[in-house]
């Protein structure tokens, strides 16, 4: 490309979209129209979205478009916490990964039919556990949405002979061609209903080798949604790369003292000293103001399940001591204006306690800095990467760049193929 265009291209971020694409300016709150209410419809594409600008940084208007998409897919997902006596069931109706790959375990079968939410994954994808400040464990589901399903059994791609060659998912354009759509949730254990969670009956399946006595536990609890990630495949500029939205609970974990801007990448080291918790911080689900252990430190102990609560021992029975958690990087301002806005929209439903991290999309040509393109060029979730946030892989599709299916083939950005029934 000529070095002139590039430089134009490079500059693009200081100017607002709208001013860059002849298109009709989409309203905020629903992609259907009336844009200004909230509405139960899925977003499935960002039609700014152009593959040709070239960013080295982040601006609110670059921004913009995609967490409005976040926003969106996030209360469609959740829209019966708005109007429950809706028939649209939001991510309840996406089948769990393990029921689409066949690898349903077959213990507590008699629980699981009155469960909304069925926990098998106790560890975060470093392979390390996440306890809060109750002394429990936080847990992991992982779904698909119908589009991802049919593809992977109309492809076969939950067989070994199906993943010979590489994955290609649907892309999003309208409600005629829906996106495809992976959704990971965060969950921790409430004593009761709260009006400040989205909640659901859940299941915990507890193996032998994860239970302090040895046996398999069945554990029927209530959960509360702690995080979400919401991962989306639209046809707009490089969006088969996926857009990558994550959410949180504001009460999860307080922002470090040393935070970075979420444009401040530029140093062999970011976080030399890493992520210092910051004084006199109030308690947060994820972190104890009374405690004095290391911010952001996994648990050192084996990590098993007690049948009654605080859940989270050690092979001694002892309650493992909680996490203490920061957040290593600033949610970006013009992000932080979006969630205000929302929050407010969202005022008297428990959606109005979560809040967007960020959308992250390729939008930048790889560089040193900025590896695979990706921008904002780091995003993790304190529930879901916890310990990655200061690392250079502490990226959402900068890791999932890497994945691949169980034969070693390029798996589309997901790691659900890694694994098959034998």
């Amino acid at each position: 490309m000529d070095m002139r265009i590039r430089f134009l291209l490079s500059t693009l971020f200081l100017l607002p979209i709208p001013t860059l694409m002849a298109q009709e300016e989409p309203g905020e709150f629903c992609v259907d129209a009336p844009h200004d209410q909230l509405c139960a419809s899925f977003p499935q594409d960002v039609p700014e979205f152009s593959e040709f600008f070239e960013y080295m940084v982040i601006s609110g208007a670059a921004q913009e478009p995609f967490d409005r998409h976040a926003w969106q897919a996030f209360v469609a997902l959740n829209w019966p916490e708005i109007a429950p006596e809706t028939d649209q069931q939001g991510w309840r109706a996406f089948p769990r990964r393990d029921a689409v790959l066949g690898r349903e375990p077959s213990q507590c079968a008699a629980q699981a039919a009155g469960a909304e939410v069925i926990i098998t994954d106790f560890d975060q994808s470093d392979g390390h556990p996440l306890v809060d400040r109750h002394g429990n464990y936080i847990l992991y589901e992982t779904r698909l949405n119908p589009v991802v399903a049919d593809h992977i059994h109309a492809e076969h791609l939950h067989t070994v002979e199906g993943q010979t060659s590489p994955v290609a998912f649907p892309m999003g354009r309208d409600a005629e061609n829906p996106a495809s759509v992976l959704f990971k949730s965060s969950w921790t254990v409430l004593e009761a209903p709260s009006d400040d969670y989205i909640t659901a009956t859940g299941l915990i399946i507890v193996p032998p080798e994860r239970s302090l006595s040895g046996t398999p536990l069945c554990l029927e609890v209530t959960l509360g949604l702690v995080g979400m990630h919401i991962v989306t495949k639209v046809e707009s500029g490089n969006g088969d790369e996926w857009i990558w939205a994550t959410f949180e609970h504001r009460a999860n974990a307080p922002t470090a003292a040393d935070a970075r801007d979420i444009n401040a990448i530029y140093g062999s080291d970011l976080f030399p000293q890493g992520c210092i918790a910051p004084e006199n911080p109030p308690n947060h689900l994820l972190y104890d103001a009374a405690l004095a252990t290391p911010a952001n430190t996994p648990p050192q102990t084996p990590a098993l399940w007690s049948a009654t609560p605080p859940h989270a021992v050690d092979d001694t029975g002892t309650p493992l001591p909680p996490s203490q958690v920061v957040r290593c990087w600033d949610i970006f301002a013009p992000t932080q204006a979006t969630n205000a806005r929302w929050q407010a929209e969202l005022s008297g439903t428990p959606l109005a306690h979560y809040m967007l991290i960020s959308a992250q999309w390729r939008g930048a040509n790889a560089s040193p800095y900025i590896e695979h393109g990706e921008l904002p060029r780091f995003l993790s979730n304190t529930t879901m990467e916890t310990y990655i946030q200061t690392h250079r892989d502490g990226t959402c599709l900068g890791c999932h760049a890497e994945a691949t299916t169980s034969t070693g083939t390029f798996s589309d950005f997901t790691f659900v193929l890694r694994e098959v029934p034998e």
